[in-house]
């Protein structure tokens, strides 16, 4: 896998879990404007690490809307291939 194209998968996948922790949180601290503001930056920064693996790698997800004159969602390996994934070190 390409060492650019792992690195933004990891980046991704580590604001992804951290948007859905901060989720959880908040579902229990609901005023919290601190938990609220760091929801909102990671919000952010996995909309623009998506966008960025998106345009350089395919599409991750079969709902984006970019798409270009083609159905590229086939043409990325599937999950379960492992070119598709990165290595926990």
């Amino acid at each position: 896998m390409n060492a650019n194209r792992e690195e933004v998968l990891k980046k991704l996948s580590i604001v992804d879990f951290m948007l859905l922790d901060l989720g959880l949180y908040l579902n229990n601290n609901p005023t919290c404007q601190n938990g609220l503001a760091l929801h909102n930056q990671a919000s952010k920064d996995s909309e623009t690490l998506r966008k960025q693996y998106e345009e350089n790698f395919g599409p991750l997800r079969m709902c984006t809307e970019n798409h270009a004159s083609d159905w590229q969602w086939t043409k990325s390996p599937w999950p379960w291939e492992s070119e598709a994934n990165f290595k926990l070190n």
